[in-house]
């Protein structure tokens, strides 16, 4: 049978034609009767936006014995600027699309979400700032992220794009959920916070972020439950919506900020630069009697406020003559207090006096630059004067000394009871201590062996395994529909908790720059002519770093969503 001319097409639609700046759209390109293996050109695309996702699916319908079959592909789009954009015409086996005009306006205050009668499908806005565009480097920086919900937005927290090593950037915290009503509608307000450290002065730009998530639409006449229920909210905590609803994707971005980090402002020393510095100490058992021969512990405490762990300075101790002492190793530990990184640092010295008369221990200080005032401080522990009183049963010189070759000592010495003396005994001993280490550890070694052998035959046995193969050796043959297709056969056998559909839900599994910007090459040279740009050493070498590190990904919840989203 013949079939009618008037039945091949190719057309493009959109979910929406007027588009808020940084939210994103649906172009549905949908071919009709066309046999072609062929796939659309998209480059025309690239211009004026940013595809973040691409799928596709086939679908046969059979209606009074005629069978009719299409192709469809799904791409989300952002817009790249505002104003008056066009889709141009998509070309494929010789057919081609209509112009498609897009209004992007500019996004407006958060309560405008709701008030705009011109969209006709839920609102998104999501904005980052800073509170400060000149710090100094290494001095905390508070980001805050607000994302504007009209519309019940759902996913995975957001998370900052870069591939560099010029910030260091820490959560402070759970985000804060509030609720407002406004003209009659909800609109949630997210909020984020984080810390960002600059680690190196100059010109710097805060990475933007990046939320993906979708919302869900669902129309009655999809859903045969819903004249039952009208829609009963008891009944969506049992998930009947969710199966008769679809999800539309949402991608939000903020823009990227410049701040002009300055340089240390001392000379030499070690920075610091903190908001507040406190240093403290205290004797074990409040003030102790010093006594020639016995130890005294006193620990030191240093406090400062907007400043990573690794920033506190090591507390070190002058020598006194004639006291020795046996520094411990210092302890330290980071939280979050009231919205700020918070170090601590803590390090027990141990007094052991010589003999009797006065000591003085000497103060002990600590350099920091106060960010607040922006001048350079010094946190002091006085110095402690102190009478020694001579000791009973004072040790011997002999036994108090350090060996030679030994400058110092974890613990101090322990004086011992002398044993009384004995009769020399002559016999003659074998000594088989080696011999019972040689089959301990070959024992032990056996069981190791054999562990990890176990470990090693399981992970080669499971089917991701055998799909990773497939992708690397796809990406060898450059075969990109192979690719495609053999990459989502991994990451659904890596991650079966996880609906994976398309790339760009491989993409939000691993959250990496540089595995993102492979999939994006992946999906660009998948529509273009030849993939003669495509670097397949790359594209391995990425993707097997990150199956290499599939199993920190994977979810320990049985949740499809964050409590956050729900």
């Amino acid at each position: 049978m013949v079939r009618p001319l008037w039945a091949q097409s190719f057309d493009a639609t959109v979910n929406r034609t007027t588009v808020p700046e940084g939210e994103t759209f649906v172009l549905t390109l949908n071919l009709q009767d066309v046999d072609t293996s062929a796939t659309p050109d998209l480059s025309g695309l690239n211009k004026d936006f940013t595809v973040f996702s691409i799928s596709n699916g086939y679908r046969t319908n059979i209606i009074n014995g005629q069978v009719s079959k299409s192709r469809q592909w799904n791409l989300v789009l952002m817009p790249n600027q505002t104003g008056s954009l066009v889709i141009p015409s998509i070309e494929l086996a010789g057919y081609k699309t209509q112009p498609v005009t897009m209004n992007i306006v500019p996004a407006g205050a958060a309560d405008q979400l709701v008030q705009s009668p011109a969209v006709d499908t839920p609102r998104f806005k999501m904005d980052g700032k800073i509170d400060n565009t000149a710090p100094y480097v290494q001095q905390q920086v508070n980001y805050r992220l607000t994302i504007y919900d009209a519309g019940g937005l759902q996913g995975e927290a957001p998370f900052f794009v870069t591939d560099n090593d010029d910030w260091i950037i820490k959560n402070l915290g759970e985000p804060q959920v509030s609720t407002k009503i406004v003209n009659g509608q909800t609109l949630r307000e997210i909020t984020f916070n984080y810390a960002l450290f600059a680690q190196k002065s100059g010109e710097l730009t805060v990475p933007p972020v990046r939320f993906n998530g979708y919302y869900l639409t669902k129309e009655s006449r999809t859903d045969p439950f819903a004249r039952f229920f009208d829609n009963d909210p008891f009944f969506a905590g049992f998930g009947l919506n969710d199966v008769f609803a679809s999800r539309n994707p949402v991608v939000l971005n903020t823009k990227p900020v410049k701040v002009n980090v300055r340089p240390a402002a001392v000379a030499s020393g070690w920075w610091l630069p903190a908001e507040e510095v406190k240093l403290s100490a205290d004797f074990e058992g409040g003030r102790p009697q010093f006594k020639a021969g016995e130890a005294v512990s006193r620990t030191i405490y240093l406090k400062a406020v907007g400043v990573l762990d690794n920033q506190l300075p090591e507390i070190k101790f002058t020598g006194v003559d004639g006291v020795k002492q046996y520094p411990e190793k210092p302890q330290t530990d980071m939280k979050v207090e009231n919205g700020k990184i918070v170090s601590y640092a803590r390090i027990t010295n141990v007094y052991i006096p010589e003999k009797a008369g006065r000591i003085t221990l000497p103060e002990i200080k600590v350099n920091w630059f106060n960010t607040a005032t922006g001048s350079a401080e010094t946190a002091v522990i006085p110095a402690y004067q102190t009478e020694v009183a001579a000791g009973t049963g004072m040790p011997s010189a002999a036994a108090t000394a350090a060996p030679a070759n030994e400058t110092k000592s974890e613990l101090p010495p322990v004086l011992l009871p002398a044993e009384p003396s004995k009769p020399a005994e002559v016999f003659t001993r074998v000594d088989n201590t080696h011999i019972i280490l040689y089959l301990l550890a070959a024992f032990v070694g056996g069981i190791v062996a054999a562990f990890l052998l176990m470990k090693l035959l399981a992970r080669m046995s499971r089917p991701s395994a055998a799909c990773r193969k497939t992708v690397v050796a796809a990406a060898k043959a450059k075969d990109m529909q192979s690719l495609r297709d053999n990459l989502l056969a991994w990451a659904a056998a890596e991650f079966p908790e996880r609906k994976i559909t398309n790339l760009q839900d491989v993409a939000d599994i691993f959250q990496n720059a540089a595995f993102n910007k492979e999939l994006d090459k992946l999906r660009e040279t998948l529509y273009a002519e030849t993939s003669k740009d495509w670097d397949d050493k790359t594209f391995i070498d990425v993707f097997c770093k990150m199956a290499g590190h599939a199993k920190k990904h994977k979810r320990t919840t049985d949740e499809p969503l964050p409590k956050l989203y729900k």
